[in-house]
């Protein structure tokens, strides 16, 4: 049998950082750990926008990544 435990969730930020050669947009990804389980969608995409404001680049998008782990009992 397996057991889950809610894990620790975390944000990352997708930033248009400009163009390559051929004009495709290029990305990099900022990552913000030890996001609380309880933050409602509305709080983290809200904090992420205000992060996202403080760098010179455009916001694409935003992950939640939720982790559990897992053990074996």
């Amino acid at each position: 049998m397996i057991n889950s435990n809610q894990g620790w969730t975390s944000m990352v930020l997708r930033l248009q950082t400009g163009f390559d050669e051929k004009g495709s947009p290029q990305y990099k990804d900022k990552a913000y750990s030890r996001v609380l389980p309880s933050a409602t969608q509305v709080d983290v995409y809200t904090v992420g926008e205000a992060l996202a404001s403080l760098t010179s680049y455009r916001l694409h998008h935003i992950q939640l990544l939720n982790r559990q782990d897992l053990t074996r009992i």
